[in-house]
């Protein structure tokens, strides 16, 4: 496996032209995410559970399919994890880089950078089940790329049921810099309200907290 050892403030340079829209579908806990990438970085995530309810799901063989067709080499995947990247390519022969990428875990409340190599979009359709249960995202002290388990878009903290922390930041990805937003001393937001991030999108999370934090959320189909 390839790994990269990137800054954050290296891959805001780095990042042109990214964003993301994502359409969502469901029949009670079943359903379909479409995630629209434009050329160059977006941070996408899949938050259906392709083989049922908390099931592990793994980069490849949830894309095989749609980006092992011929039409989509050079596209890559970059999964931070421990403070470093590790980077997955299609290659000219229709394949993933690197074996690994059927060890490397693409769960909802995972999230990953998509380089598009191509000047117009590529659209990805994530099918399975809702997330139901008691959900908890586990996030270590510093930079994590997360977005929320269940797929909807809304406030990450009245809706979405994160409760974060005084110091701690989020960042989104939009046209190619990053939009922060901070828990202030008085408990709110820098920017006057919380982010919202869309249906399959992710972001990085940042915490001072030692012990680091958990986004918990208790989510049932009606």
């Amino acid at each position: 496996m390839r790994t990269k050892t990137i800054l954050l403030s290296g891959v805001v340079a780095a990042l042109s032209g990214a964003s993301l829209m994502a359409q969502v579908y469901s029949l009670n806990a079943v359903g379909y995410i479409n995630v629209s990438c434009p050329s160059g970085f977006s941070i996408i995530a899949d938050q259906l559970y392709a083989n049922g309810n908390l099931t592990p799901q793994y980069i490849s063989p949830l894309l095989d399919s749609q980006l092992l067709d011929g039409n989509h080499n050079g596209v890559e995947l970059f999964k931070f994890v421990s403070g470093s990247y590790a980077s997955f390519t299609v290659n000219g022969s229709a394949a993933w880089s690197t074996p690994s990428v059927t060890t490397t875990t693409f769960n909802p409340g995972e999230a990953a950078f998509l380089y598009n190599p191509f000047s117009t979009n590529i659209t990805l359709t994530f099918v399975g089940t809702v997330p139901q249960g008691n959900l908890t995202n586990t996030m270590v002290q510093g930079f994590n790329l997360i977005s929320s388990i269940v797929p909807q878009s809304g406030a990450v903290d009245s809706v979405l049921g994160l409760t974060p922390s005084v110091g701690d930041e989020v960042f989104q990805l939009a046209l190619g810099s990053y939009v922060t937003d901070v828990i202030n001393g008085s408990g709110g937001w820098s920017t006057g309200s919380a982010p919202i991030p869309a249906v399959g999108e992710g972001f990085f999370y940042y915490t001072p907290n030692v012990s680091g934090e958990k986004w918990v959320r208790t989510f049932t189909v009606q």
